[in-house]
């Protein structure tokens, strides 16, 4: 199956019903279908080929989805670009993907926009809503266009998405996307929820669609033909209220949106969220703590899911009814990821690539038909990564005899103390129980004795404090002495790039400057 073949069947079997509402337009399954033609036809136009980059800029919006199925149609490739970074980060990225033809789907980002082409090394052609443009978007949009039809050959693993890693280390790289990886995440999600997208459902949209968790999120929803409510971004307050006044019923979000929704929201527990089915949560570890405070405010079915870009998403969840049964006495499920997604493998291996046995601690690799084609002009990169059909995530895990997986931490975040190897994520899970704490990050310093030593970053509650004796304290009996935080440090908001995931790289940073050894 391509990726524009099941908003057509939508389009033709409940035209009328909607698919999209967006800050900038709503449609309809039919509109969607027919404003996605008229981009198809442009880009022939502009003379885009089957395998050419496409790229689409700005907030979220209808406008975007339009131009990743148009471009779909022809066998372009679209690359969803960030918006939120500087100018000579996009442009290395439009650069990396040769990308001669941008959308710019919102006006907010003008200055950002002329400062990155200023620093490019290829030609840009601007379709946007903007007097230099190429052309105007809204003209393009508002084509009256015949279905276009593709003569080069498109199948199932033709690349259709390009998506970049956050590059927390080095330069960000262009995860290559099939037609057959993105479909496969539908036919797995589909397996996986129990019948929980359809035409019923009301999907709710909040991360940004230059991420899977955004543009997975919502093509699962378009696909089975539900009312996807895309928010152009994340706002605590919005979201309870979206639930509350359009019967929002799943939704997807990563633990830092829950965080703030459940601790910052004025009367969170006011607002009528019984609407809501299923929340998946995901893309960054989630305390205990927090789960449960989540739990008993939105009062549904909670899966932990767990992906990243080179897997298209989710390949392994924690199911509500492994939530339910952790919450009957099995507490330390809320810890697991979950088990293997229908249709995928896991394995764990030591560092000679030998594989691991139940409860032992190594590198989890992933096996699908949602990996990754390649990296984009990256062999290198692609060859460490993708091993014999096998992703290698980069993440320390263990899987017990029940075949629960247990995330410890990103590899390159271990930190060795004396001898000992510390994954802070424990540490993390046990920090963030104590009073007044908003989120908390563990990290490795520099140490004369013990090499590294645990340092405990805070972001705490308006009139809460923290000290080093109040934390070895609450530990006491709750971690070993060696995996105990001596030093800490107490500042506004933990750093996080547009995933939700902790930057613990610049946190780091001015601990580790101008010595030889880093920590990466």
């Amino acid at each position: 199956m391509l990726f524009h073949q099941p908003i057509d069947y939508h389009a033709g079997r409940r035209p009328e019903h909607t698919a999209l509402t967006a800050p900038d337009y709503q449609w309809d399954y039919a509109t969607l279908a027919s404003k996605s033609h008229a981009i198809a036809h442009l880009l022939a136009e502009l003379g885009v080929a089957a395998g050419d980059r496409v790229g689409v800029l700005g907030l979220n919006s209808a406008a975007h989805f339009a131009v990743m199925i148009g471009a779909s149609r022809i066998g372009a490739v679209t690359v969803s670009v960030n918006f939120r970074l500087a100018p000579a980060e996009l442009a290395f990225i439009l650069d990396d993907a040769e990308i001669d033809v941008l959308f710019v789907t919102d006006n907010s980002i003008d200055d950002v926009i002329d400062k990155t082409i200023a620093k490019r090394n290829l030609s840009t052609r601007l379709i946007a809503n903007r007097d230099n443009a190429f052309e105007r978007l809204d003209t393009a949009l508002a084509r009256d266009v015949t279905p276009f039809l593709c003569d080069d050959p498109i199948d199932e693993r033709t690349p259709v998405l390009q998506l970049y890693t956050s590059g927390t280390t080095g330069k960000p790289k262009g995860a290559v996307l099939s037609h057959r990886n993105v479909t496969s995440l539908v036919h797995m999600m589909g397996l996986s929820n129990d019948g929980l997208y359809d035409s019923q459902t009301v999907n709710l949209i909040v991360a940004p669609l230059f991420h899977i968790g955004g543009a997975g999120v919502t093509y699962i929803g378009l696909a089975h033909g539900s009312h996807n409510l895309m928010h152009s971004a994340f706002d605590p307050v919005a979201v309870v209220e979206a639930i509350q006044n359009e019967a929002v019923t799943s939704m997807f979000m990563v633990p830092a949106m829950i965080q703030a929704i459940v601790k910052l929201v004025p009367n969170v527990e006011r607002y009528d969220l019984s609407s809501l089915e299923s929340i998946a949560y995901g893309a960054a570890p989630i305390s205990a703590t927090l789960l449960r405070e989540a739990l008993a405010l939105f009062k549904c079915d909670f899966s932990q899911v767990y992906g990243m870009t080179e897997t298209t998403g989710t390949v392994i969840a924690l199911s509500p009814e492994d939530h339910d049964r952790a919450l009957a006495g099995h507490a330390h499920l809320l810890t697991s990821c979950g088990k293997p997604c229908p249709g995928n493998e896991v394995k764990i291996i030591d560092s000679d690539g030998n594989t691991l046995g139940p409860n032992q601690t190594g590198e989890m690799c992933l096996r699908s038909a949602n990996n990754m084609v390649e990296y984009f002009n990256r062999p290198e990169a692609t060859a460490k990564t993708l091993k014999h059909g096998w992703i290698l995530t980069g993440d320390a895990a263990f899987i017990d005899e029940e075949g629960y997986i247990y995330l410890r931490d990103r590899i390159k975040d271990m930190v060795v103390s004396g001898g000992e190897n510390i994954y802070p994520v424990e540490v993390e899970n046990v920090l963030s129980g104590l009073p007044g704490v908003i989120e908390v990050a563990v990290i490795g310093v520099p140490d004369e004795k013990f090499g590294e030593a645990l340092l405990a970053v805070f972001a705490m509650k308006p009139g809460h404090s923290m000290t080093t004796e109040t934390v070895i304290e609450f530990c006491r009996d709750k971690l070993a002495g060696y995996k105990i935080p001596r030093q800490l440090q107490l500042i506004d908001a933990l750093p996080r790039n547009p995933s939700g995931k902790i930057l613990k790289t610049v946190l780091r940073e001015p601990y580790w400057e101008g010595i030889d050894r880093r920590i990466a």
